[in-house]
């Protein structure tokens, strides 16, 4: 469950962050549907990191 959360909270983060960085840059034609993609990309690896890190600081506690 809580991966979950990581997935839905690396979402909402990966947005906010595409859309800061497409503003200062500019757009230059970008479509809305490239910046999802890259989103729901950013998002899975976001929580990878969190599976990841999980697991390792999983394994120092025990």
């Amino acid at each position: 469950m809580k991966f979950l959360v990581s997935l839905f909270w690396g979402f909402i983060f990966s947005f906010i962050a595409i859309f800061i960085i497409s503003s200062i840059l500019g757009s230059n034609g970008i479509s809305s549907g490239v910046s999802v993609q890259n989103c729901i990309i950013l998002s899975v690896i976001f929580t990878f990191g969190v599976a990841t890190l999980e697991l390792v600081i999983g394994k120092n506690k025990k």
